[in-house]
């Protein structure tokens, strides 16, 4: 009996313009993911002050009340994508998202919204994993880092039209008509998306390797599996650090330049925006394309090398980050807050390149779900409600500045376990080859 996924692949990878075509909807569909993450922390200043809530609370509604339901959904959306028809589950993972944050624009208080998030969140759980898998059978290893970096060009991208856009709207209609608005795209998508995309064989582009056996067994011999893999668990526990500081801060940014740099809201988006959206997406791409270009004049994908170029990224990430928050001149703080907006999602597609390359056609769903799970739980959910609570402790318009620069002390970490992987990665193949 066939599964799902498997039956009648009809689309044969890496053949003409096709690929690219693909790339560009799924690139949309995140697109429109970015937008309605986002959106969220353009609206948290008029949102804390209708419902009269303090940041810690501001920081659940941001944090853990979206990653919470994300990580309950990232594990059976990664089964589901290792099994099932990827197009159909991205579709459906899109009108379900998108529609739920159109429906945040009806909340009544906090308690509405955070079950609008939640929403929001479990089904977001399925876009990632879904989206790298269809690519990794679409782009082979040597332009999937490429391919990667582009499709996460959309992160930034839907921050900056949620800033800008978004930004806009709260200033003329206000922030119930942002979610509304935020919405709408994914839900005109979702039946492009469903009509145009076909589903590629499963590691078509990945060589001769057969899968074992079990890479079809149960949950915790799939993870058990994936853990044995060299260098894998660093990879992941890396991503989880580098979201605590990287998504907090990017969520509590607006609130950061309104109350530290006195900014008006429509500014502090369009800055945001092109930090994160232009220079966020222009240095994510140029990541991805790089380590490609050195991949190739090299001999091939190198997993160690990608990933030791990958660990330099999340390091100088968090010093500019740092920096950003004690530098209290405005045309300093400006440039810090730039290069660190460039530096953000460069990390994304030599990384993932790893994960998916070392976990294989039958385990990419799982893998990349298991590092949603850790990144939205403990990086996104921990990190934005750390801010938030430590803003509260410390009081005073310098407390989001402290939050903000202790949660990007995670980043650093992260970029410093990916060292720890780059090694690890590099000993096991010296053994391989001994």
């Amino acid at each position: 009996m066939r599964a799902p996924g498997d039956a009648r692949p009809d689309a044969r990878p890496d053949m003409g313009r096709y690929p690219w075509y693909v790339l560009g909807i799924l690139t949309l569909a995140q697109t429109c993911h970015g937008i309605d993450r986002a959106v969220i922390g353009l609206v948290l200043a008029p949102v804390g002050r209708e419902f009269a809530l303090s940041d810690g609370q501001l920081g659940i509604l941001a944090g853990f009340a979206y990653g919470i339901f994300f990580a309950l959904a990232a594990l059976p959306f990664g089964i589901a994508v290792d099994s099932w028809n990827r197009r159909n589950l991205m579709a459906a993972a899109l009108t379900l998202w998108s529609g739920a944050t159109a429906l945040c624009g009806l909340a009544t208080g906090f308690w509405t919204l955070v079950i609008g998030r939640a929403a929001v969140g479990t089904a977001e759980a399925g876009g990632s994993p879904t989206g790298m898998s269809l690519l990794s059978d679409y782009f082979g290893e040597d332009r999937r880092a490429t391919a990667i970096g582009i499709w996460y060009l959309s992160s930034g991208i839907g921050l900056a039209i949620a800033f800008l856009v978004g930004g806009a709207i709260v200033q003329s209609a206000g922030w119930r008509w942002a979610f509304v608005a935020a919405g709408v795209p994914g839900l005109l998508l979702a039946p492009i998306l469903l009509l145009t995309v076909r589903e590629p064989r499963r590691g078509g582009l990945d060589g001769p390797a057969k899968p074992q056996h079990s890479e079809r067994g149960g949950l915790i011999q799939r993870i058990a599996l994936l853990a044995a893999r060299p260098g894998l668990l660093y990879c992941i526990g890396a991503i989880v650090l580098i979201a605590a500081g990287i998504y907090g801060m990017s969520t509590w940014l607006t609130t950061f330049l309104i109350r530290v740099h006195a900014m008006p809201i429509g500014r502090a988006g369009m800055i945001i925006a092109i930090a994160y959206g232009g220079l966020g997406s222009l240095g994510g791409f140029l990541a991805g394309w790089v380590i490609d270009a050195i991949n190739r004049r090299r001999g091939g994908f190198d997993p160690a090398r990608t990933a030791l170029f990958g660990a330099i990224i999340p390091l100088l990430t968090a010093i500019t980050g740092i920096g950003t928050m004690l530098v209290h001149d405005l045309q300093p703080m400006l440039v810090l807050l730039m290069a660190c907006g460039f530096l953000s999602a460069s990390y994304n597609g030599p990384i993932y390149a790893v994960i998916v390359t070392i976990a294989g056609p039958r385990l990419r769903g799982l893998a990349v779900s298991m590092v949603q799970l850790g990144a939205n739980l403990i990086g996104v959910g921990a990190g934005t409600y750390l801010i938030g609570a430590v803003s509260d402790y410390v009081g005073g318009n310098e407390g989001i500045a402290w939050g903000i620069g202790i949660a990007m002390l995670f980043t650093f970490a992260g970029g410093l376990m990916l060292l720890m992987a780059s090694r690890a990665i590099r000993r096991a193949a010296v053994q391989d080859v001994a």
